[in-house]
């Protein structure tokens, strides 16, 4: 897949800096959706020469902006329709259930949003819950774009460092996202076990 993805955005040529910034962008709104490894890509491309790194960290960045921001409007609407529609679920969601998401965004929102390009699978979800809350759009999105920043320089610097080797980068790529989805799945149980626990501990009381 790597070597397919190196040939079709070389053969764009300047025009192949647009695969980067709707992948970065796609990342959020479709999560399956590769966007680290064309990242990755962009690293090597430096290295040939084929397109400067700070022109590729200032698109992948923005791409990663504005998929935050699609995702941050997708939360903003679903605030909305609670509010308009108070009494009534909504994709499973009740208006109680918003109101709890709501007061952990507020405690924890802020960290989980400049933490957030670094979880895979669940980056997006934050936005929409951060929408959702009610967070201010332009701080949601100012720590978006730092967290975009430095997770940009991190795999653009890893792809400068594997040069040209596409087998080796194809390997890091897989190495760096089953570690991150072990994380994130690492993280989700925890989060799982802790509200089972305050469940029991709520119907022994």
């Amino acid at each position: 897949m790597v070597e397919w993805l190196d040939q079709f955005i070389a053969q764009l040529g300047l025009v192949g800096l647009v695969v980067f910034f709707v992948a970065a962008a796609l990342e959020y709104v479709v999560p399956p959706f590769p966007g680290d490894t064309i990242t990755l890509l962009g690293g090597v491309y430096a290295v040939r020469g084929e397109h400067p790194w700070p022109l590729v960290f200032g698109v992948v960045v923005a791409g990663s902006v504005l998929g935050a921001l699609i995702n941050y409007q997708v939360g903003h609407w679903l605030g909305g329709r609670f509010e308009r529609r108070p009494g009534e679920a909504f994709l499973g969601i009740t208006h109680a259930r918003l109101e709890e998401l709501q007061a952990r965004m507020r405690l924890r929102g802020p960290w989980l949003l400049l933490i957030n390009r670094f979880l895979p699978g669940i980056r997006g979800l934050i936005f929409v819950a951060a929408g959702a809350a009610r967070m201010p759009r332009v701080n949601a999105l100012a720590l978006g774009a730092l967290s975009a920043m430095a997770h940009t320089a991190l795999v653009l610097a890893v792809g400068v460092a594997v040069g040209g080797n596409l087998d080796r980068l194809e390997v890091l790529m897989g190495r760096y996202q089953r570690f991150a989805v072990g994380l994130v799945l690492l993280g989700l149980g925890a989060v799982l076990v802790r509200a089972l626990l305050k469940r029991r501990a709520r119907v022994s009381g």
